[in-house]
């Protein structure tokens, strides 16, 4: 799909393994957080990393 910020959808989709759904599962609840709210935060991280790397 691509992507149009003019839209107002702010879903985004991630079809993963029962494996890395079950590790990801257990880091967000040691750290008390939504597995939206941990997403958000991991891809910001990794967007900052990849931003860095251009320069």
């Amino acid at each position: 799909m691509h992507f149009n910020p003019d839209r107002n959808r702010n879903y985004v989709g991630f079809h993963l393994p029962p494996v890395q759904l079950s590790e990801l599962d257990q880091v967000r609840i040691k750290l008390r957080l939504s597995r939206s709210e941990l997403m958000r935060q991991v891809l910001t991280a990794h967007l900052r990393q990849l931003q860095a790397a251009a320069r």
